[in-house]
């Protein structure tokens, strides 16, 4: 399972719609989370640019996409950022990988 992090505004629509019926929308992200062969772990408000963040664990980039797609659709939102993460672990992989493999990768120079 890799991680994903999910981060949308609102449009101002749904943001009327919210305060006339406040509601806990986070069960309906879980559950297409679930739809889609993963898990939901946060779900979050924000300060900001962004209103809603996101972060589950999917199966791959195609049921990312597909989430964010089935968001995109509904139009309740006016901009979708999806965001793929790496556990720290992870990271020191790379890292460890970076530093052992020499593949001949020089910084461009003038």
């Amino acid at each position: 399972m890799s991680l994903y992090m999910f981060k949308a505004t609102y449009t101002s629509a749904s943001i009327k719609a919210m305060v006339e019926n406040p509601t806990d929308r986070s069960g309906m992200i879980a559950k297409a989370c679930t739809a889609f062969g993963g898990k939901m772990l946060h779900f979050l408000m924000a300060f900001g640019e962004d209103d809603a963040i996101v972060i589950c664990e999917l199966p791959d980039d195609v049921a990312a996409a597909a989430i964010a797609a089935q968001v995109g659709a509904s139009g309740s939102c006016s901009k979708i950022n999806t965001v793929q993460l790496l556990s720290v672990e992870d990271w020191v992989k790379a890292c460890t990988m970076a530093r052992d493999v020499a593949s001949g990768y020089a910084a461009p120079s003038k």
